[in-house]
């Protein structure tokens, strides 16, 4: 028996009611329940401050060039951080995140989350949504972002990445041939292979560079040991082409030539230019072993191929043998290659770039990046992310710790070198910096001088990492200085509000020779940069409104406006105007609960409630933004107009034009918006 036939007929209306409504508010593309477990280190944000600490001892250092980062805690609250150090910095990011196969590797509020569990991929989306949402913002206009998944997530994360990158930004699927032999994974085929979903910034001003290292697969690109290439072709078009192209060449030596590949089996093949196009151009073939060549077609590499099948690429088992020759044993669980990221990387034009790995794990990406460094003589720096959670290499019994156990001792194995597992085989370093920080919790305060007072001491670290400047100079009660690993630029950090020590630091600060960011404590966002106008090369910053300011956007923007709020206020309101019979009150008090419920309909629907200087966005432009969207269609546009204006002159004292009836058909509108649209 159906469920809904002991329905009665008002209560399948109000159903079918409610679906229409639901429907009518939802767009094309990924629906998920976003709020019925929401994830504990985002709403941590909420009361506390995201900084970083300095893991003291750690650093290495082989050569004077910019430094490397390694970040050991929660990614959210690091790419927290980023968004301040980092904002619009990074050219290309790689993840390798959670696949959710359900076979515990994928944790959320500390469980595993199995395959028996229903709401398994909104976890899923809400804990990759977050996140991805933070490092959109952390790319450059041309960066792109490479994201490995297999596919038991890939559809979800196409709609979602689509979502947050936008469509036109989809650059390709890759398929990644992750084994070489057979798969024991699957009921009924062999699944060999993973993804790599790729997404630009802006794919209008985003380039890839050339393959240089593609394996050439057709006749065409066959060349000998000078880069020549062959004249002649398997032809793939038309016969009729074909035949025009399937003549006699007489060579120098008088010797008659027709296409090589010309067979039974292949009667198409012919010559790749015509003949009178070889009448003017003969001077430039080169007659050697029977075969024609051209002088002037040089191979400059090929565009990327969206498939990854080559041993090139590197398998699982690659990943694994890197990891076994460095520590001896199996540490890591399924790590992948390093040859696979240093293509993906390499694809990306530039030198000197910034990568970002915020689910590093074992660290392949570093080790990435350090070994296209050595091959091609760039400059590369990365930024790592990871947990220090204990794992072992079946991912579920704890005996060693991620981040200090694994990340760490490899980066500083492939930095300095080691000696190979096995036959004790010295690997020289491939050289290289790195600093290592761990990610804390500042506690929040409502005292807003408390505030800014405690993180500017805290935020320190967070600067360095900002200005890759890490060598500590001087250290007063009131300032530090910090130097560049080349001694030429200075990052110097003034924490005290009053002018008491002030002179003996610009003192300091004159002094230095090179480029000087100066950061200066200020409680109301100025800071005076008169006195720093006889300190060359000088650029001053107050601190720490700008990160206060970044904090609250993310917490507004990531923690969705509560329904409780709203109810609880709708409730004052209903008191309000139906008991006391207030109707300014009550109309004031609504205008903020339709303000919150507009903003929460925004949410819902993936719309920004902020606007590009990171505020709140007026209501009324939110309101046209649902419009233009078809979140809200004219009535509904055109009422929220109506009642705002009624609950903003409520706001500003009695006014005739209304009456106590319209502030309840005002109420009676919020409730009917709270009901359509599923709050």
């Amino acid at each position: 028996m159906s469920k809904y036939e002991k329905f009665s007929k008002e209560e399948l209306i109000a159903l079918a009611e409610k679906q229409d409504s639901e429907l009518a508010s939802k767009k094309y593309g990924l629906v998920w329940d976003a709020e019925r477990e929401p994830e504990q280190v985002v709403l941590d944000c909420a009361n506390n401050l995201p900084v970083l600490k300095r893991a003291k001892g750690k650093e290495i250092r082989t050569n004077d060039g910019e430094d490397n980062v390694l970040i050991e805690g929660d990614n959210y609250h690091a790419l927290t951080v980023l968004n301040y150090t980092h904002k619009e910095k990074i050219d290309v990011i790689y993840i390798d995140p959670p696949y959710n196969t359900g076979n515990q590797d994928f944790k959320y509020n500390d469980r595993f989350v199995d395959k028996t569990d229903g709401f398994r991929h909104s976890k899923w989306l809400n804990f990759m949504a977050k996140r991805l949402v933070l490092a959109y913002d952390l790319l450059k206009e041309t960066g792109v972002i490479f994201i490995s998944i297999d596919e038991n997530e890939l559809y979800q994360l196409k709609l979602l990445s689509d979502k947050i990158f936008s469509e036109g930004n989809f650059i390709a699927n890759l398929i990644w041939k992750s084994k070489s032999g057979g798969a024991n994974d699957s009921r009924f085929f062999a699944v060999d292979h993973e993804y790599v979903l790729v997404y630009a910034k802006n794919s209008s001003v985003f380039k890839l560079a050339i393959d240089l290292k593609a394996e050439v697969t057709t006749v065409y690109n066959l060349e000998d040991k000078n880069g020549q290439y062959g004249l002649d072709r398997l032809d793939k078009q038309s016969i009729r082409y074909a035949k025009s192209l399937d003549y006699e060449i007489i060579g120098p030596d008088g010797k008659s030539y027709l296409p090589k590949h010309k067979d039974l089996k292949n009667p198409n093949a012919s010559w790749r230019w015509g003949k009178n196009t070889v009448q003017e151009r003969y001077k430039e073939l080169v007659f050697k072993n029977g075969s024609i060549y051209t002088k002037n077609y040089k191979k400059e590499g090929s565009i990327p191929r969206s498939l990854l099948i080559e041993e090139r690429f590197g398998r699982t088992r690659t990943g694994k043998t890197e990891l076994f020759d460095l520590f001896g044993k199996e540490i890591f669980q399924n790590p992948k290659p390093s040859k696979l990221i240093r293509h993906l990387i390499g694809l990306v034009q530039g030198k000197e770039i910034k990568v970002l790995d915020f689910f590093a794990g074992s660290g392949t990406t570093g080790h990435a990046v350090l070994e296209l460094n050595k091959e091609d003589g760039g400059n590369r720096k990365f930024i790592l992310c990871t947990n220090n959670e204990e794992i072992d290499n079946n991912g579920n019994s704890k005996k060693h710790k991620i981040c200090t156990d694994v990340t760490y001792p490899r980066l500083e194995k492939i930095i300095n070198g080691y000696k190979k597992n096995g036959n004790g085989e010295k690997v020289d370093g491939l050289g290289g910096n790195l600093q290592y920080f761990t990610t804390a919790l500042m506690k929040g305060t409502k005292n807003k001088d408390q505030l800014r007072l405690d993180l500017t001491r805290k935020c320190t670290e967070m600067l360095c990492v900002r200005e890759n400047i890490f060598n500590l100079e001087i250290e007063k009660e009131d300032y530090k200085i910090f130097s560049s690993n080349k001694g030429n630029e200075f990052l110097c950090v003034y924490y005290n509000l009053f002018d008491t020590s002030r002179a003996d630091f610009l003192k300091d600060v004159k002094k230095l020779k090179g480029k000087k960011k100066v950061y200066m404590f200020s409680d109301d966002g100025r800071v005076d940069r008169k006195p720093f106008i006889g300190a060359k090369d000088c650029d001053v910053e107050e601190i720490p409104q700008k990160i206060i300011e970044v904090y609250q956007y993310l917490v507004k923007m990531n923690i969705p406006v509560k329904s409780e709020i709203i109810f609880l206020e709708l409730e004052k309101a209903q008191k309000k105007i139906f008991e006391d019979g207030e109707k300014d009150e009550g109309a004031r008090i609504l205008r903020i609960v339709l303000e919150k419920t507009i903003q929460k309909i925004a949410q819902k629907n993936s719309i920004s409630i902020f606007n590009s200087k990171l505020k709140e966005e007026k209501i009324a432009i939110l309101n046209d933004k649902l419009k233009e969207s078809k979140v809200f269609n004219q009535v509904v546009w055109e009422e929220n107009k109506t009642y705002l204006t009624i609950g903003n002159n409520a706001s500003h004292g009695d006014y005739n034009q209304y009456e106590i009836k319209h502030v309840e058909n005002f109420y009676r509108y919020i409730q009917s918006l709270l009901s359509d649209f599923g709050i």
